[in-house]
């Protein structure tokens, strides 16, 4: 898969004020790693993340100062509970000739017979997958075709098949399934029969015995 080019700059101040002063930049503070080396802090603009989103688990080119480029994949990314946007990122420093871990997303194309034909739910239980390959093999996505799916079919990560990476999730974790479509039931209301009065029971007082 092609790279994507970040350009981010070496900073010296770290810490929490430093990185809350650089938000308020739209400048989202991070740590370069790689083992064997120093951690480097950097500071990258807030629009150039934009370049990575839906490609997180690919590789990485960061120009560091406008000089030097290092390859890498995105470690961590932390995001701000209440609105929800980037307030740090990590990337991790590769070589290209060793193999390193990542999580695939799963991507689903066509649509089911089942579904289609027979109003079936199709239901995609897993999302992503962690393999293991080369830099340079990183699939963008894992495509599972699912048209030939009938209703009670489903897919497990056993089904696929790759010469490029080694899958390590689990082989029997359910990947997508189309289940019968559901029958919601409603019980009609038991009306009440017309003309039947309420049974009324009624008691006579009894009356005070006159003393002789």
């Amino acid at each position: 898969m092609s790279d994507i080019t970040l350009n981010v700059e070496t900073r010296a101040a770290t810490g929490t004020q430093a990185a809350k002063k650089l938000r308020y930049q739209n400048k989202i503070p991070g740590i370069y790693y790689f083992h064997g080396s120093k951690n480097i802090p950097f500071v990258v603009e807030r629009t150039e993340l934009r370049s990575i989103w839906g490609h997180e688990s690919g590789l990485i080119e960061i120009v560091l100062d406008g000089k030097e480029r290092k390859k890498c994949i995105v470690r961590e990314i932390q995001f701000d509970p209440v609105k929800g946007h980037p307030i740090h990122i990590d990337f991790l420093g590769i070589k290209m000739d060793e193999k390193i871990t990542v999580h695939a997303p799963i991507t689903l194309v066509g649509t089911s017979t089942g579904v289609k034909n027979n109003g079936g739910i199709l239901q995609h239980v897993l999302r992503e997958i962690e393999i293991e390959c080369l830099p340079s093999d990183i699939p963008e996505s894992i495509e599972i075709d699912v048209t030939p799916l009938e209703i009670g079919d489903s897919l497990s990560v056993s089904d696929l098949v790759s010469e490029n990476y080694t899958i390590l999730t689990d082989p029997s974790t359910v990947l997508v399934t189309v289940s019968a479509p559901r029958v919601i039931e409603v019980e009609a209301e038991e009306k009440a029969e017309e003309g039947v009065e309420p049974e009324v029971i009624s008691q006579k007082a009894t009356e005070p015995k006159q003393e002789s």
